[in-house]
């Protein structure tokens, strides 16, 4: 019988292979494959379920509400010691996703004069890397119910193994002495001295303020992490704050106030993203207002000139194909690692609770529950309402508004079910595709250029007036059909036209470039303007079809689709919706001209007014009270809607606007007018109470069954065969697959005594679903005699899964190395930033493999632009 050691050895190296598959093929056609039958409850316009409500429970009560009927399902993952006990309890539903996200975020901050912050020394962040005991954390906090992280991604990222081996040769074990070590080297060289086991600068002691959340895992993390500083020789005061008190004071304040010093972040993902440009651009890269300072040109701000350099490249798609991209992305991974102004902690595999008669319900892998499916697909047979439980339905900082706000998982997990976006990203491949819009893409990139044929437009910030860019060159062109959006109404019952298109496209750009504008909103601006300097202009070809072009290449269209289009995406950054446009001009008219409300929570803690919340009782009768006074000047901005001859609305059809957003206030006490499955009914901050009712126009486009998944159809090996080989010959051995789309194969030699991977490769495709191996006679020579195991991982170019087994053969002995033998090094090498290491342990390795075994035990659908705070 196997040992254990053996066991974990063989399981960790299968979760090893899983990091290192290559990134899947481009995206086509919106592939559906589910391994469960969905029969929707009825063929009406909009959602499956008549009536969704959110509430607030708090996590430690969530299973016990879920049994007593209280909730349906629960949008936070519970603590792991609780999903652990729930396995296979009768009445309880459970599913798994890599959907949360933990790290500890350093202040660098320069301290004043006479005094030291030792995190503003890189050596000193870097040295804090040894102090996580990520080991410890992930088995013991998270019960095996999280994967250890040391930078942004995971293993259950797509982009991982675009680093995989760089993520490798930082070994951040836990070291405490080693750590001391690197500490008292660059604490030295600043003039600190260490008295009675604690660091003094002058006559100081050195104090840490640490920000500890105390929802979740985050406190005992930061109570772990705390007492190794004190270890080290800081005084550390513990701040234990919920949500909105610890979101204020590191977010909203000054970093050389030094208000907070560390603080445990939480993350909960959103799309899933096939190839990143956004999350390392936001955990890395200062000018995404993510890093400290959080780009308020009023604080102090970490610059790194050279992660924004590689950063805009990669979100920009400034590469000439996926090898280029790749290296820059490795480039700024590396550099993000070395300046450490995040240390990163685990993946958490969110265990989220459902009743078991919940049906059309689809995995998604980056989300899971929360995924934007569901809220349009679930329904429990008998029942038309269905209750959702969150940890919060609103904080002090859980803002509602489409320019600057949705910041947080607690405002997005709510909306997501009221807004169509024109594209989302796949929930199995995480490749950008159409949702309420389709479109074609044609372009001239990387190198190429398009001419911009005459009537297209843009808008200009100084003229206030579209101007025409005919003859201009644009690298991409897409062709958008919104017949979807314009044969349909908003959800006050208003019909969606061009006009909304352009007020939203004119009021990013005068937003941004307007020098008043963009100075109030500057966190905004400067973060959108990087990718809206590359926006060309809109034509519109007839009532249905426009045409945008930008200068923006990808290789996979589909991105370029992404980035061109001509209306709010619903996962990003800012302007991640398109309201109706009478909304966006009383809200423009709120902040810039009043002055009494602000888009951006930075802005709002700067001019002490209002963070814009389009949910909230008195920010919406606002927004109406202008809607009025709109109402009585007869205003109407012609301005927005006319290119060149033509003016595409009327001022009658403005003044039906005004007055039907003023009765949807009057009725439902919010602005969140949009048009999606769900319209908001009822928004109650103070009693954590969201209610949505079905959207049920006739021309609503959508109906149950339109948009489920469910799970991805299952790669597998089918056969592996291998035999022993004499050192010194060649040897070839064969793998037989099975799975949708176009399937491949990678492999790993490995000596099970050691843990040390001998070799990786591709394996080479021989038929459909059969792969060979060929191992020189070189390899075979140099590795000598002994056992050693091959393993075999399979993928798909539509699924994000991979299979794996495990085969084992032996090189014989030899005595004379043959004539024609060409010994080249082959073993793979991993390095940490101060040590080369040669193996990887078998303890680690089997870590690794009892989360992965746990993982396997929560469910059997666990799958493998932007993250929100949680």
């Amino acid at each position: 019988m196997m040992n254990m050691k053996k066991m974990f050895f063989l399981i960790g190296i299968i979760l090893v292979l899983l990091l290192m598959l290559s990134p899947l093929a481009v995206y086509a056609e919106t592939p559906k494959f589910t391994t469960t039958e969905y029969t929707p409850p009825h063929t009406k316009p909009g959602p499956a379920a008549e009536t969704l409500i959110y509430k607030s429970v708090a996590v430690d009560v969530a299973p016990a509400a879920l049994e007593a009927g209280e909730i349906d399902a629960y949008l936070f993952g519970l603590r792991s010691a609780v999903a652990a006990e729930l396995i296979g309890k009768p009445g309880i539903s459970m599913m798994s996703a890599p959907s949360g996200l933990y790290s500890i975020v350093l202040n660098p901050a320069p301290a004043p004069a006479g005094q030291l912050n030792p995190l503003s020394i890189p050596e000193v962040r870097v040295a804090l890397q040894y102090i996580v005991n990520r080991d410890y954390i992930t088995k013991e906090i998270f019960k095996g119910f999280a994967a250890p992280m040391v930078t942004f991604l995971s293993a259950y990222d797509p982009d991982y193994i675009t680093i995989f081996d760089i993520v490798k040769r930082y070994d951040f074990r836990y070291d405490l002495e080693y750590a001391k070590r690197l500490v008292t080297d660059a604490m030295t060289k600043t003039g600190a001295v260490m008295r009675e086991g604690k660091w003094y600068y002058g006559d100081r002691p050195i104090n840490l303020k640490f920000i500890i959340r105390i929802e979740d895992e985050r406190r005992p993390i930061g109570d772990a992490i705390a007492t190794d500083l004190e270890r080290l020789g800081f005084e550390v005061e513990r701040l234990y704050h919920p949500f909105g008190v610890a979101i204020e004071k590191v977010y909203l304040t000054d970093p050389k106030d030094f208000e907070w010093q560390l603080y445990t972040e939480g993350w909960g993902k959103g799309a899933p993203e096939k190839y990143d440009s956004s999350t390392i651009n936001q955990m890395c890269a200062p000018w995404f207002g993510y890093m400290p300072g959080w780009q308020d040109p009023a604080y102090w701000n970490y610059i790194n000139d050279e992660i924004d350099d590689l950063g805009k490249k990669i979100s920009l798609s400034e590469f000439q194909d996926l090898e280029t991209r790749n290296k820059l992305y490795r480039e700024a991974t590396e550099l993000c690692i070395h300046d450490s102004i995040r240390l990163w902690v685990a993946t958490r595999l969110d265990a989220y609770i459902l009743n078991p008669n919940l049906k059309g319900i689809t995995n998604d892998v980056g989300t899971g529950l929360r995924g934007t499916w569901n809220m349009r697909e679930a329904w429990i047979p008998g029942k038309d309402t269905l209750v959702f439980g969150h940890l919060w339905v609103w904080t002090e900082t859980t803002t509602w508004n489409w320019i600057g706000g949705f910041q947080d998982v607690y405002s997005v997990d709510v909306r997501k079910a009221t807004y169509d976006s024109p594209v989302y990203r796949h929930p199995f491949t995480g490749l950008p595709m159409p949702f309420r819009a389709s479109y074609t893409v044609e372009t001239a990139g990387p190198f190429g250029k398009l001419i911009v044929p005459e009537g297209t437009y843009t808008w200009d910030a100084k003229e206030d007036k579209w101007i025409s860019v005919a003859g201009k060159e644009a690298t991409s062109k897409i062709t958008w059909d919104l017949s979807k959006y314009f044969n349909s109404k908003w959800h006050h019952g208003q019909p969606i036209t061009i006009a909304d298109v352009l007020f939203f496209l004119a009021s990013q750009i005068e937003n941004t470039y307007d020098e008043d504008k963009s100075a109030m909103e500057s966190a905004i601006a400067e973060t959108v303007k990087v990718t809206l300097d590359k926006f060309v202009g809109i034509r519109i070809l007839d009532e249905k079809t426009v045409e945008t072009y930008v200068n923006y290449w990808h290789f996979d269209p589909n991105y370029i689709a992404e980035f061109g289009s001509p209306l709010g995406v619903d996962y990003s950054l800012y302007y991640s919706e398109t309201p109706p446009w009478e909304l966006m001009a009383a809200m423009n008219e709120l902040v810039f001209t009043k002055k009494q409300a602000a888009y951006g929570q930075t802005t709002a803690e700067k001019l002490g007014i209002p963070w814009l919340s389009v949910v909230l009782r008195d920010h919406a009768e606002m927004i109406k009270n202008v809607l009025e006074e709109f109402t009585q000047k007869g205003y109407f901005p012609e301005n927005y809607f006319k290119l060149g001859d033509k003016v595409y609305a009327t001022k009658d059809q403005a003044l039906a606007r005004y007055r039907a957003a003023v009765s949807w206030f009057n009725e439902h006490g919010n602005m969140q007018i949009s048009n999606g499955p769900y319209y908001l009914n009822k928004f109650d901050s103070a009693a954590q109470y969201a209610e949505l009712k079905a959207f049920r126009d006739p021309t609503y486009p959508f109906k149950p069954g339109d948009w489920y998944y469910g799970e991805p159809e299952m790669v597998e090996v089918i056969d592996v065969r291998v035999s022993d080989v004499t050192a010194g010959d060649e040897v070839v051995f064969t793998a037989e697959l099975s799975g949708p789309g176009t399937l491949g194969a990678k492999y790993l030699i490995v000596n099970p005594a050691t843990g040390q991977v001998l070799e990786v490769g591709e394996a080479e495709k021989i038929s459909p679903t059969t792969f060979r191996i060929k191992l020189s006679k070189g390899f075979t020579w140099e590795i000598g005699p002994g056992t050693y195991d091959l393993v075999v991982g399979a993928y798909s170019d539509q699924v994000a899964f991979v299979s794996e087994a495990i085969e084992s053969f032996s090189v014989l002995k030899r005595e004379v190395a043959p004539a024609t033998v060409t010994v080249t090094k082959s073993v793979v090498e991993t390095t940490s930033i101060v040590s080369t290491v040669t193996t990887m342990p078998v303890e680690v390795i089997g870590i690794f493999a009892v989360i992965l075994i746990v993982a396997v035990a929560l469910t059997a659908i666990l799958s493998r632009r932007m993250k929100k705070s949680t």
